[in-house]
């Protein structure tokens, strides 16, 4: 017959981890901090001093991790996490971590102590059979954390003496890791024989050839960094848009040296300079005290220098006076090409372009209506797209688990592994780069589209009555790529033309010869639409690269108004 409190005994709390106390499954993990110290400390060596002390304690291994070069300074390491990972979330419970020595496992002091504590509660221990404790008791716990804590004292003491060589070198003038994006790095060993500089080549690459043009947009053209990543994706190089600003805010570049381990200082370096001091500082909006430049209104009559390039050799024109007649030319930079032009004649020639290009205030109103309705049919088809991207990315990321999970189960070997979860990060990041270019918001899309067709109602007027930066910006905002110059005919080609001018000026021609009322189904204008018009996206991407100067570019409508409004004489040949 049961007792008073053996009745209550359906009622009594468990400990849902009771199960793994005296669990038989365990997990191992090997690790190396660098190749050189594999030769003294191997993997395989690891490996089977653990697998023999988890056969004499009769325990079963379902799971291999590390095998690889991981740094335990810190706790951010692709293997230890995945192990972690496997540990808290197998369906078959784990009860012990098995690692070589506590260093294997982590040098990080204090965080060690705080993971292997968390783990603990869900009765998971870490175990090193080179400095064996029974982490269930009080005393072996407080045992395991000294040795965390002199991990990380000897680590400490590492860094130290690294840190100090690591600013010498810096201060000589010596890269110390590895070059950023756009080098290529060799390194040799250290000997006697060689010399640093014969030790440390860095020199530029053909990714730096393209970031080398990134700068000249920033600087010259003063393009947006949306522009600059289309551009750099057009020519084979696709990087985000941190990157970018990182690159782009980056002195190494022009030859000068930052690291946390000089606390704010700078130093010149010995690599090869991608760019001049004066162009990185002018990509970043910084003017050098120390150079003086030539005052822009100097080329007020030459607008179109370097916009402009000779369509038989490619080369940019140049602008110049010819002081005895006191008339601006244009002139083909290329020795023995002699393409020279009246500044005034290609002027003229260049604003008759731009009319091609006008907006008829009557048809203003249509035109937004036209546009808005065809952003509205592209986006739907584009939300269509975006639900079949987001899918794929669900499916990658579980084959992408499903992978981890093979290999730590020894299902697959490591070569296997690396060559297919690269395969699909890559893929991961194509579809976040794809879903992010979809994703574009429509805030205040009216009244973009609106500001676009003011731009548009006069730019030969509102091209001649700006200053010389206007000028270059209106240039650059409805050409990118600049024009070149036929001599045969004397006329212009546009190797590329603003998407979003394109569409509201074709419109526009849509709209002549309809009451003012009327619609244009737009759609159904394809035969009168350039075959290379670009989708909304696109359109939309170059909608934002402009956004910041159209408040510059309403300053420039209202000066050419208020210019005609106090009688100041235009100019006209």
């Amino acid at each position: 017959m049961k007792t008073d409190l053996e009745i209550f005994t359906p009622f009594a709390k468990k400990n849902k981890f009771a199960e793994r106390l005296d669990g038989s499954n365990c997990i191992i993990y090997t690790r190396v901090s660098s190749k050189e110290q594999e030769n003294g400390f191997s993997l395989e060596t690891q490996k089977r001093v653990i697998e023999e002390a988890s056969e004499k304690m009769k325990l079963t291994v379902l799971a291999y991790f590390g095998g690889t070069f991981e740094s335990a300074a810190n706790d951010e390491r692709d293997e230890f996490n995945r192990m972690l990972k496997f540990a808290r979330r197998s369906k078959e419970k784990i009860s012990y971590i098995m690692v070589y020595s506590v260093d294997r496992f982590s040098r990080s002091g204090a965080n060690a102590i705080y993971i292997a504590s968390e783990l603990l509660k869900e009765n998971i221990k870490i175990y090193a059979v080179t400095q064996p404790s029974d982490t269930g008791t009080i005393a072996g716990k407080f045992q395991q954390n000294i040795h965390f804590l002199f991990s990380e004292y000897d680590n400490d003491l590492r860094r130290e003496k690294c840190t100090a060589g690591i600013k010498e070198m810096l201060l000589n003038g010596y890269w110390p890791t590895k070059a950023p994006l756009g080098y290529d790095q060799k390194t040799r060993k250290k000997r006697e024989n060689l010399s640093m500089e014969q030790r440390q080549i860095i020199t530029v690459n053909e990714t730096g050839q393209l970031i080398r043009k990134a700068f000249y947009w920033k600087a010259e053209q003063n393009l947006s960094n949306v522009e600059i990543l289309q551009r750099l994706k057009n020519s084979g190089l696709n990087i985000s848009k941190q990157k970018l600003s990182e690159t782009l805010s980056n002195p190494f570049y022009c030859g000068i040296m930052t690291h946390n381990i000089l606390n704010g200082q700078v130093v010149e370096g010995r690599h090869e300079k991608l760019i001049s001091k004066e162009l990185f500082l002018a990509a970043n909006n910084i003017k050098n005290r120390f150079v003086k430049s030539k005052h822009a209104k100097d080329f007020a009559n030459v607008p179109l220098k370097n916009f402009l390039k000779c369509d038989a050799c490619g080369s940019s024109f140049v602008g110049y006076m010819v002081k005895k007649k006191n008339i601006w030319y244009y002139k083909c930079n290329k020795q023995g090409c002699k393409c020279n032009r009246n500044a005034g004649k290609l002027n003229d020639l260049f604003k008759e372009q731009l009319k091609d290009y006008s907006i008829d205030a009557r048809f203003t109103a249509p035109v937004m209506d036209e546009f808005l309705r065809y952003y509205e049919s592209e986006s739907r088809e584009n939300e269509t797209r975006l639900n079949e991207l987001k899918s794929r990315l669900k499916d990658i990321a579980n084959k992408l688990d499903l992978l981890d999970e093979r290999f730590a189960l020894n299902e697959i070997d490591r070569e296997m592994y690396v060559k297919f979860s690269t395969k699909f990060k890559r893929e991961k990041m194509e579809l976040n780069t794809e879903i992010g270019n979809l994703s574009v918001g429509n805030s205040n899309l009216l009244k973009r589209v609106e500001r676009y067709c003011n731009l548009l109602s006069n730019p030969a007027l509102l091209w001649e009555t700006s200053g010389y930066m206007g000028k270059l910006e209106l240039q650059y905002l409805m050409f990118p790529a600049g024009m070149l110059f036929v001599r045969e005919n004397n006329t212009y080609r546009t190797p590329e033309i603003n998407p979003v001018v394109v569409l509201l000026s074709q419109m526009a021609k849509g709209l002549e010869g309809k009451n003012k009322a009327d619609n244009c189904n737009f759609i159904q204008l394809s035969a009168s639409v350039p075959p290379s018009t670009p989708n909304i996206n696109e359109i939309l991407d170059d909608t934002r690269a402009y956004a910041r100067i159209w408040d510059l570019y309403g300053h420039l409508i209202k000066e050419s108004q208020n210019s005609l409004t106090e009688g100041k004489s235009i100019k006209k040949n």
